[in-house]
């Protein structure tokens, strides 16, 4: 089992961060990975919900998406799911100072050791999170900074 972690702090509100978070419509401007995402099951991020994510690179593979925790604005957990792999991870929103938001997301790859498009699943994972998260706390600061 591979365990990862990562932060970012961004100049928005918790709820706004969420609301960012949330619109998955954006995602693939956090990351160029993504093809067709659709919601299979349940309302959006409501704790048994299933999303189907479509990665295209570095390989083809359609990801299940499960939402396993949700309390918004505040945490959301969710299992990933796809060739043999599952992920496990944790997204938390936390207040810090007056209007700042530390985002912390760790989680847990099992089995560790697989290799996909010759590399192997932990670097993809550790380059894709912090790729995203950068890009995602990049949106929400321009989010705090049209709302000032």
């Amino acid at each position: 089992m591979f365990r990862f972690q990562y932060h970012v702090v961004t100049r928005a509100s918790a709820r706004d961060a969420w609301d960012v978070f949330t619109d998955w419509n954006r995602w693939k401007s956090f990351a160029n990975i993504y093809g067709e995402m659709q919601w299979t099951e349940g309302a959006p991020w409501n704790i048994g919900s299933r999303m189907e994510i479509e990665v295209v690179r570095p390989v083809e593979v359609v990801i299940d998406h499960q939402i396993i925790a949700c309390e918004p604005a505040r945490e959301v957990g969710w299992l990933d799911r796809a060739l043999g792999i599952t992920i496990a991870q944790w997204v938390e929103f936390e207040k810090q100072g007056e209007n700042d938001t530390r985002i912390n997301t760790w989680g847990e790859i099992s089995p560790s050791g697989a290799q996909l498009g010759g590399r192997s699943v932990e670097q993809l994972v550790s380059s894709f999170i912090e790729t995203w998260y950068e890009n995602f706390r990049i949106a929400c600061d321009e989010t705090a900074v049209s709302k000032n």
